[in-house]
């Protein structure tokens, strides 16, 4: 399952590298161009990580933006793969434990994701504003 996940993102992200960016330039502004520009350093490697860590975001469509940044392949490769191990593991383990009707156990690990993914959601917008200042 994690490999047509990742076929997929890295198909999304070559469809993106491929056609995207000149159809892209012609629809929004050069200031919204440039500030989509931090996604390109290091940092946005970073950023492209935690996206792939929460479970449940649809993700398509930051494939197709990092496709038509100049991150390099191989970045976004290794940053999407290892980011979304965790969601899919913690997707599966749930469907197993559902499968199993091992509710209490479903509850208990619905409960720590939940635990772990709150605090970062609702802190969003400062890691994104940290990672743009440090871009």
């Amino acid at each position: 399952m994690a490999s047509f996940l990742g076929a997929g993102s890295l198909f999304a992200f070559w469809v993106g590298r491929r056609l995207g960016a000149p159809y892209v330039r012609r629809l929004v502004s050069s200031q919204v161009w440039e500030r989509m520009g931090f996604i390109v350093e290091a940092e946005g490697a970073i950023l492209g990580f935690i996206i792939y860590l929460i479970p449940g975001l649809p993700k398509d469509i930051v494939c197709y933006l990092f496709g038509i940044s100049p991150m390099p392949f191989w970045i976004f490769a290794v940053v999407s793969t290892i980011g979304r191990m965790p969601g899919t593991w913690a997707l599966s383990a749930q469907g197993a434990k559902a499968a199993a009707r091992e509710y209490i156990a479903l509850l208990l690990l619905t409960a720590i994701i939940v635990a772990i993914a709150l605090p970062l959601y609702y802190h969003r917008s400062r890691i994104v504003s940290w990672l743009q200042r440090r871009a």
